[in-house]
């Protein structure tokens, strides 16, 4: 009997791509041309300047890896849906992204509230929640295989920094301003928990819709209790409008974020207005007409990408779309839920070319840095004041 070799040779080839595209049938938002990646994050609303700001970073550095040829022959695709900063509109956004899209991977997912509702069902998919826009300690704890965060959490930031102005500075009187949700109240708790451990109390707090707009009254209330330091629980509008509201009444006292209020829209409004205001961070702002190298490139790229300057939302979606990027290089072609992350625990020590904190994670450690450092508005921009804090 004669054996034809070339049409043998071609029908075990036809069966390996078979089964290599079942195996990424299986995979949801995995095909052999692209990767689906999903984002539900606030494009209108009162937290606009980060969804919008997240976005362009994101697409900046998805789009420079498509040029090339994408992720082991796939680009990636981003599908972002607007929530507005409202709960029940992030749920709705995530079904569409879950059960329609079928998104492989959840990133720059905006808000503490909306990640908190929105998590048990993506969990429940099997969809990792990658790099999510909140630094609260939820996005890593309780332990779960399929959540990462990038950056210390603000319980983290904010004990660390209420610790810093107590001990350094010799503060006596720590007062709380926070949006009444899910991450206002971590900062208030993390406030909280360091004026105990060191046997304070807290002197007042003041709480606020995250929409609010007037703020003269809870100023004065605070103004009343001699805060001589309030650790801020808001993001871009509700830090800028009590702030300003403060130096028109003629009230300086210091007013300390974090990372949610480290943004060029912050340090940069009206001109001076915000200087003396402090915030933790856990990466360094770039400016474009100072900085150097492949930092200096990256922003003037941005510029002529998009037509407008970067903000510090699009810096950290970059840089965090870096990482995600690494991540599906190391998982290889045959891409699946677990060969990614694995990948994400095979990443130490990652820098980014935006420099800051080198990042990190390991089969048990989901958190790719914890490093957070005090930082200050002088001139209209973001200064770095220390090394990093912790309590």
């Amino acid at each position: 009997m004669r054996i034809d070799f070339k049409f043998l040779l071609t029908g075990v080839s036809g069966m390996i791509l078979a089964a290599s595209g079942a195996a990424f049938a299986e995979t949801r938002g995995v095909t052999d041309t692209e990767i689906r990646v999903g984002s539900h994050t606030a494009l209108t609303g009162p937290v606009a300047p980060w969804g919008t700001g997240s976005v362009s970073g994101s697409r900046m550095a998805f789009a420079e890896v498509n040029e090339k040829g994408g992720i082991h022959g796939r680009k990636i695709k981003l599908i972002v849906e607007d929530h507005s900063y409202l709960v029940p509109k992030a749920i709705q956004a995530a079904n569409k992204l879950l059960n329609r899209d079928k998104v492989f991977v959840m990133f720059a997912a905006l808000g503490t509230p909306m990640n908190n509702a929105v998590l048990p069902r993506q969990l429940k998919a099997g969809v990792p929640n990658f790099a999510p826009f909140t630094s609260a300690r939820q996005m890593i704890m309780p332990f779960n295989r399929l959540k990462f965060m990038m950056t210390a959490s603000y319980y983290d930031q904010v004990r660390a920094a209420t610790k810093y102005f107590v001990k350094e500075k010799g503060l006596k009187n720590i007062c709380t301003m926070y949006q009444d949700t899910d991450y206002g109240r971590e900062i208030f708790q993390a406030a909280r928990d360091q004026l105990k451990a060191m046997g304070m109390k807290l002197a007042a707090t003041s709480t606020h819709n995250p929409r609010e707009r007037s703020f003269t009254g809870a100023i004065t209330k605070l103004r009343k209790a001699g805060c001589q330091a309030t650790m801020m629980g808001t993001i871009i509008t509700d830090t800028i409008v009590p702030f300003v509201t403060a130096k028109k009444l003629g009230w300086n006292t210091i007013f300390v974020g974090n990372i949610a209020t480290y943004d060029l829209i912050v340090s940069g409004f009206e001109k001076g207005a915000m200087n003396g205001y402090y915030a933790m961070s856990s990466f360094e702002m770039v400016y474009g007409d100072t900085a150097k190298g492949t930092r200096k490139q990256w922003a003037d790229d941005f510029k002529k990408r998009f037509d407008k300057p970067h903000t510090g939302a699009a810096q950290l979606a970059y840089f965090s779309a870096e990482v995600l990027i690494e991540a599906l290089k190391r998982a290889g072609r045959g891409l699946t839920t677990d060969s990614f992350i694995k990948a994400v625990h095979s990443i130490k020590d990652f820098q980014s070319k935006l420099g800051g904190a080198p990042i990190t994670f390991g089969d048990k450690d989901h958190q790719g840095s914890n490093e957070a450092f005090l930082t200050v508005v002088e001139n209209g921009r973001w200064k770095t004041l220390t090394e990093a804090l912790s309590y």
